[in-house]
């Protein structure tokens, strides 16, 4: 990808950085709002959409490390098709959730970064979603990042997913896609 930031005029190794590791023009971003002005959960964010792109632009990377933003996007993609400019912000998003992750800093919304993780991980690991492996490992994840464990929430879990089990909804034993290549080589790039 191309990054012209000559446009207008901002000078961030970050931006740069992350345009390019994305694939994100972050850069065609002109502040608009349609993004924001589509989203469904900007009540839940702490910064709206547009802002997140400012925010990386001016290379604000401590700060959006903190956001609950980037870990509140429902990824329901309104505002990539509002885009006038055809700025990727769901994408942007997920980078910068996988960025969060790698440098180890604390997400701001510790529950959705557990569920990020194991999600990805039990994809990783089976090619699809296994509920069962994903609400262990997701009760387990979360309590940890929390650092608290609601036992009542544990059990009423529990009590949910044997009921899911009895009732052939839930599976127990995990199912791997025919596919196992092409998940190691998206998981790659």
């Amino acid at each position: 990808m191309q990054v012209n930031n000559d446009i207008i005029g901002i000078e961030s190794g970050f931006a740069r950085q992350v345009a390019l590791d994305s694939g994100v023009d972050l850069f065609a971003c002109y502040q608009c709002e349609k993004c924001t002005n589509g989203c469904p959960v900007t009540f839940a964010m702490d910064y709206e959409p547009h802002q997140i792109i400012r925010m990386v632009q001016l290379g604000l990377r401590e700060e959006i490390a903190r956001a609950s933003t980037i870990w509140v996007c429902a990824s329901c993609e309104t505002c990539f098709t509002r885009c006038p400019q055809g700025v990727d912000i769901p994408k942007l998003m997920d980078y910068l959730k996988q960025l969060v992750l790698s440098q180890g800093d604390k997400p701001a919304e510790g529950a959705v970064a557990a569920f990020h993780q194991v999600f990805l991980e039990n994809i990783r690991r089976f090619g699809r979603v296994n509920e069962a492996f994903l609400m262990g490992a997701y009760q387990l994840k979360s309590a940890k990042a929390e650092k608290r464990i609601d036992v009542k929430e544990m059990i009423s879990n529990l009590k949910l997913g044997i009921e899911m089990l009895k009732r052939g909804r839930l599976g127990f034993i995990p199912k791997k896609t025919g596919a196992k290549e092409a998940v190691r080589k998206l998981f790659e790039k």
